[in-house]
């Protein structure tokens, strides 16, 4: 595929598992929120390091917030602590407070790390879940979704 396509909705739904979202995220702080969210990555062969991967997600988030309104955050991190393109995912009823430009806290969570030599495939996963999360339709999908198997479908339909 070259570099300036797009990707599409199906594509990154792809990337996700069912062990990979967690559908009753419980800790109502941010930070809390993420290593809760990151844990899934824990014992992952692609994520040898969790600890060091987790400390450059918060570090990430220090330069700037990566919440987009709409109850919906992706943080993110190009790292060396990647063997290979990672996403998990949170759902939380309650919202995490996340201090989100739009003052909303954030109830969906999709958690990115990639390898730092894959910055085009980086910027393209990144690119499209702000795509299809900026749907109301979507947002809604998956905040009623009662599985990870309806979750992921919601992502990997998003185009349609």
């Amino acid at each position: 595929m070259p570099k300036d396509t797009p990707m599409t909705a199906r594509q990154v739904g792809a990337l996700l598992v069912p062990e990979s979202i967690n559908l009753n995220v419980q800790a109502q702080d941010k930070n809390a929120a993420l290593h809760e969210i990151a844990a899934r990555l824990s014992g992952n062969a692609a994520v040898p390091d969790f600890e060091a991967f987790f400390s450059e997600i918060l570090a990430r988030e220090t330069i700037g917030t990566t919440a987009m309104g709409h109850g919906v955050a992706v943080p993110h991190a190009r790292t060396d602590r990647c063997r290979d393109i990672v996403i998990v995912a949170g759902r939380s009823g309650n919202g995490v407070d996340y201090a989100t430009p739009d003052g909303l806290p954030v109830q969906l969570i999709f958690l990115i790390g990639t390898p730092r030599q894959q910055v085009t495939e980086y910027l393209r996963i990144v690119g499209t879940l702000a795509r299809v999360l900026a749907k109301s339709r979507v947002r809604k999908q998956l905040l009623d979704a009662t599985d990870a198997a309806s979750f992921i479908q919601a992502i990997s339909t998003a185009d349609e």
